[in-house]
Parts: structure tokens; sequence; C-alpha cells
């Protein structure tokens, strides 16, 4: 029974977040019970500032199974109030790294969703890039909710 109740408020927060962007109330309700239903991969964002290319580097070297991800609101994010940031826990070492964040037009809908308190399961999928030497490295994350 609960996790019908959380599955319907986070269709509910989605829905008014793509409300207010322009979606009619039909489309937004129908694009968040997709997403809501089927999990969603993404391309981090924001994997080019600070150090992440050398975090990204760096984490090629473990198996997936030793990676695991969590999704964290960073509210007070000067640049983006609904800001969610990507952080990847490595076990063999006891270490967590930010990676990068939900590209902000999916982070608007999924910041309502996590701070509703509803349990959203993210997973490293691939790290990708990197085949010249001018290429960056990126990330794809899974969400589901």
């Amino acid at each position: 029974m609960k996790q019908i109740t959380k599955v319907r408020k986070s269709v509910c927060a989605m829905a008014n977040q793509l409300r207010k962007a322009g979606y009619s109330l039909k489309e937004a309700f129908k694009k968040a019970w997709q997403r809501v239903k089927l999990s969603m991969t993404v391309r981090a964002a924001g994997v080019s500032f600070e150090n992440r290319q050398e975090r990204l580097a760096f984490l090629q070297q473990f198996k997936p199974e030793d990676l695991t991800v969590t999704l964290e609101r960073e509210k007070e994010n000067k640049f983006d109030s609904n800001a969610i940031q990507i952080v990847v826990h490595i076990k063999p070492i006891r270490r967590r790294t930010v990676i990068g964040y939900v590209p902000s037009k999916l982070a608007r809908e999924l910041s309502k969703v996590l701070d509703m308190g509803i349990q959203v399961k993210a997973t490293l999928m691939q790290i990708i890039g990197g085949y010249g030497w001018k290429e960056s490295l990126g990330a794809l994350i899974n969400i589901a909710v």
C-alpha cells in the first residue's frame, strides 16, 4: 500500500513540474507515468568541471559491482536550486565522489520527488568517451523511481 502511495505522489510531483514547463495536463501525467514506470538513462551533466574528468578516469578501473550510485539534493547550489548530485560510492576503498549532476530539465521534476522523501534508485551504466586526446569522459546513469 505504501509503495502505491509513493508512486502516485511521484507522478503528481513530476506532472506538476511538467505542467509548469508548458505541457498540457494530459501530456504531463502521461510523461510522468512513463518516467515512473520505466527507468531513464541519462548522461551526467557537469562532468567537465572541477576535477571530475580525473574522477571518471579513476572509476574506470573498478568493476560495476564495486560501485553504487546515490542521487543527493544540493539545495544550496547557486546555479540551480533543483540541483541533484550524482554521487558514486566506491566500496573497495570506502570512498565517495561526485561525478556530475542530473540534467537540469529532469532535475526540475526529480527534485520534487526527492524532497518528498521518495527513494530513487540510480546505477552507473557506463563511463563513455575519452576515445581521443581531446574527447572528454562522460557517464550514463540509469534512474528509476
